[in-house]
């Protein structure tokens, strides 16, 4: 990885530098100044270095984006098209920032390249300050960054418009952008945003097809002679609503997805899906911001879902297995088999992909880092690693990095001689990485790690050699290290909380392993949960999961992932009368409200980034107000209705007493001591 500043300072305009909110009347720009100015330390007078990434670096971020790249060729060189004539250069990130593909197709673009706006280069917000694709990213929307709202005065010759790349499931996974020299008025630029935020818009609905191939694409239009639109949702087989696209959302004027998903179809639009099929294209009339509002519904078609629809009851079942087949395949003959790595990737089509990966490297002494929420399984795709290599039958060794007081960690490591502390071994003790020789050493949450301890492990690796605490000789390892983390190693990094140059020694090879939520084997990885519990308890070899059960777990959107899924699991195990888990035996919380979690990319998976225009012709935060009132007043009625008594309150309204308390609390109700009193003998 190398840097470099972009450009020199006299090919930058001669401006004078403002405060951060002075140049611009955008907030999302005031809010990215002020973000430079107090949390990454940035001077607005200064230059900002460019860092470059090597081609092995770039390919490895570009692959996850391959499919994606080729399917949308087309929409690609449309955009090209427009550029080229315009000056423009096109760059696509994935979502660090990094540009895993540019276009150049004019002198103009050609000089842009050698300014910087090529691929390879990297744009995160917290490296090169305010720009296009960086601040695009962090607030989840399109804009603009227009000559002197670029923070580093060395871009303030540049006009950037970016728009995010939106997956399925709302959450980002890369953006696009197109720049040129900054000249005339900001609004000329306009035309810009409009331009990307279409793109996006055809690209967010080609990656939705494709993963709905399996259940019905409908597209919401204002036309019955213009059908097929990027307003697409996805229906399953029971008629419930599974997905919806950003500009559909917008022409609905919702600003949170799951006002939709979840809800049957008829419910939400007034006719069944059996009407829209029969008859090929619907009115709906539907109310938009108080207004009714006619569209035009089209079941697209879909050859996937077709051949679905015809096949044999088996098919289903055999094609989910086709994935692991065509996975297998590009492992050698002599790795090929029903390994660990395998099993462990369920009939995920990503997991399957990573597992065909890792088995060409487990043996190879690739240093390998998984990435993660937390509960989506590092630990059991960290033993699987270790299990499908030449060293199953030598130790695995666990050690959790932030479940540790940072006063015992390094002796967990190294471990420490005779008499070194007082209270301890008289022996000594031996350390994990001793432990773990010829074997795998795992280190959980790596993250975590004092700073002061990872130059010692950075040795470690380096060298394959300890010194226990205490003691003066070297012990020679022969080491193999896992590491996890669902933190942002990276941010850390540019944090100074964790080192650069061991962050490149445990990342030779990174996997992620996707949220439950994101995970297209649902039912796979319950039924494998539910397996596992049964072992554990007698007489429950023939516990099933009802199929209406079913659906409501794999519509759940597992905050805590495959260990929340676990917990409720057996839960149901204990409500459940006989041998098929029932909706009733499921605890409340999988039937309640989604919540945002974790990582702060993750409340894009609820609430779809704002476009310039929205269709739906009135403020969301109005929308949202009304919706709040409403909620707020049907509480009240509920709650007098049952004397303000919670637990019947609750009851009538088919929730938890706790889901019902926070609501209370959300809009400030007054409860009477008294009924409050009596609530607790109910």
């Amino acid at each position: 990885m190398s840097s470099n500043t972009g450009y020199s300072d006299k090919n930058a305009k001669s401006v004078t530098i403002r405060e951060p909110g002075e140049s611009s009347t955008d907030k999302y720009i005031q809010s990215s100044w002020q973000r430079c100015r107090d949390q990454y330390k940035m001077s607005p007078d200064s230059n900002v270095e460019l860092v470059s990434l090597s081609e092995s670096e770039v390919r490895q971020r570009r692959e996850p984006m391959e499919k994606l790249l080729s399917d949308s060729e087309e929409v690609f060189d449309k955009i090209r098209t427009v550029s080229k004539q315009s000056g423009y250069a096109v760059l696509i990130t994935n979502t660090e920032g990094v540009v895993v593909k540019s276009y150049a197709d004019s002198n103009i673009s050609h000089d842009l390249e050698q300014k910087g706006l090529r691929q390879g280069t990297l744009w995160s917000e917290k490296i090169v300050g305010t720009n296009g694709l960086g601040t695009c990213l962090t607030e989840c929307r399109p804009v603009t960054v227009f000559a002197e709202e670029h923070y580093g005065f060395n871009l303030h010759n540049f006009s950037c418009s970016a728009a995010p790349l939106i997956s399925p499931d709302g959450t980002p996974f890369g953006a696009l952008d197109i720049s040129t020299y900054a000249s005339g008025n900001r609004l000329y630029q306009a035309l810009a945003l409009n331009l990307v935020c279409e793109t996006a818009d055809e690209i967010e609905a080609i990656v939705f097809k494709n993963a709905y191939a399996n259940q019905r694409v409908i597209s919401l239009s204002f036309s019955p002679h213009r059908p097929e639109t990027n307003a697409l949702i996805a229906v399953n087989d029971s008629d419930t609503i599974i997905a919806a696209t950003t500009p559909l959302l917008l022409t609905l004027g919702c600003r949170d997805r799951y006002q939709l998903v979840g809800r049957k179809f008829q419910e939400a639009f007034g006719q069944s899906v059996e009407q829209l099929e029969s008859a090929g294209v619907v009115e709906l009339f539907v109310s938009v911001s108080d207004k009714p509002v006619k569209l035009y519904a089209t079941r697209l078609q879909n050859s996937a879902f077709e051949a679905q629809l015809h096949a044999s009851p088996g098919a289903v079942s055999k094609r989910s297995g086709a994935n692991r087949e065509i996975a297998k395949k590009a492992v050698s003959a002599d790795q090929a088999g029903d390994t660990p790595l395998f099993y462990a990737a369920g009939e995920e089509p990503q997991l399957l992909k990573q597992a065909s990966r890792c088995q060409r490297m487990v043996n190879k002494g690739i240093s390998i880092l998984l990435q993660g929420e937390t509960g989506t399984g590092k630990e059991v795709w960290a033993r699987a690693l270790h299990d499908s290599s030449d060293r199953a039958d030598k130790p695995f060794i666990t050690l959790n990095c932030a479940a540790i007081p940072e006063s015992l960690i390094e002796s967990e490591l190294f471990g420490y001689g005779a008499g070194t502390f007082t209270g301890g071994l008289k022996a000594g003790k031996v350390g994990k990485i001793q432990a773990s020789n010829g074997g795998t050493l795992f280190l959980d949450e790596i993250g975590d790690m004092p700073i002061e301890l990872q130059a010692s492990l950075l040795r470690v690796l380096a060298e394959s050699e300890i010194i226990p605490l205490g003691e003066v000789n070297p012990v020679k390892v022969s080491l193999n290290v896992i590491c996890a983390t669902h933190r942002d190693l990276k941010e850390l990094v540019s944090s100074g909380e964790f080192r650069e140059d061991l962050f490149y020694r445990i990342s030779g090879f990174q996997i992620a392993l996707p949220s439950l939520r994101e995970r297209e084997d649902k039912p796979v990885i319950i039924e494998k949960v539910l397996r596992a519990l049964c072992m554990d308890e007698d007489n429950a070899d023939n516990v099933q999961v009802a199929p209406e059960a079913l659906e409501v777990l794999c519509r759940y959107q597992w905050p805590g992932n495959i260990r929340q899924l676990k917990n409720v699991l057996q839960y149901a195990m204990c409500m459940r009368e006989g041998d098929l888990l029932q909706v009733d035996d499921l605890p409340d919380e999988v039937f309640a409200a989604p919540v945002v979690i974790g990582h702060p990319s993750d409340q894009f998976a609820y609430a779809p980034p704002s476009r310039m225009v929205s269709m739906s012709g009135a403020p969301s935060e109005a929308v949202s107000a009304r919706q709040e009132l409403s909620e707020k007043e049907e509480l009240e009625r509920v709650l007098k209705q049952n004397r303000w008594v919670v637990t019947r309150a609750a009851k009538s309204m088919g929730i938890s007493r706790s889901t019902l308390h926070r609501k209370i609390k959300k809009f400030n109700l007054f409860i009477d001591a008294n009924a409050d009193e009596l609530d607790s003998l109910v």
